[in-house]
This record gives C-alpha cells, structure tokens and sequence, in this order.
C-alpha cells in the first residue's frame, strides 16, 4: 500500500493549519517548496537544533526568502486526523528580529548562552537554506 494516502490526514492538517497565505503547499509531504534533510552526524558545523534531523526549507515571502528548520514528523504519539501534534519548526536567521518569529519553538534551537552563539550556529545553515530557494540545492547537499 502506498505512504501517500497515510500522509493525507497529516498533510491536510498542516495546510489548515498554517495561517491564511503563508504558505499555499505543505513542503514536508510531496509540496513545492524547496527542501533538504540535514542530519547533526553529517554536518561539519556546529547542531544548532536539539534534534539529531529535520529539513531546511526555503520559502520567499515578500520578494525575501526566509529559511526554516522542521522537526520530522514525531511518531510517539497519535497522529490521527483532528488530534495531531504537527512538528515544530523555527526560523534559521542571523537576523535577531526574525528570530523572534520561534519563539514558541524555541526548544527547537540547542541551548546557548547569547544571542550571539545562536547566531553563529545559524548561519551557515541560513546559507544552505537560501541556496535552496536559488535552485542551487546539489551544490550545498554536503554538510
């Protein structure tokens, strides 16, 4: 049997979801938008996110292009339609005032002790990401 009728439910609570033209596709499940899985053990700069994977994804909002981190889906809880736990996702941004946009995820972010080490750990990630929305994704798949 084929994954996709099983992701349906998930996809379609993403989409209802998400607030009224933010974001028109899910990227996670089979949508548009540029993406890439990054693991920590891959990576040759610092983990930023206190998972061990997730996907970066680029998307333009307002001719700028905004990077973000989504945990993957978690499978230790019920994830039946209406009663969902949607991954948590947050901005990858050197950007301090974007960074405000996480706040409610910022679990997401491994623990720093300034703004500063966050933003260092970022940045290279923000790169990897704004490459994506560039159509340069091959070129910045090694980590």
């Amino acid at each position: 049997m084929s994954a996709v009728p099983a992701l349906l439910p998930a996809a379609m609570a993403t989409v209802l979801a998400a607030p009224a033209g933010w974001m028109d596709v899910d990227s996670q499940y089979g949508g548009i938008l540029p993406e890439m899985t990054i693991r920590a053990a891959e990576s040759a700069h610092d983990w930023p996110f206190s998972v061990e994977k997730g996907t970066l994804t680029c998307v333009e909002m307002g001719r700028q292009k905004v990077v973000l981190f989504s945990e993957p889906w978690r499978e230790d809880v019920p994830q039946e339609y209406g009663d969902m736990t949607l991954p948590r996702s947050v901005v990858v941004s050197t950007n301090p005032i974007a960074l405000l946009a996480s706040i409610e995820d910022r679990a997401l972010y491994r623990p720093f002790d300034s703004l500063e080490t966050l933003i260092v750990r970022l940045a290279p990630f923000e790169e990897m990401g704004r490459a994506l929305c560039d159509g340069d994704a091959e070129a910045e798949r090694e980590i």
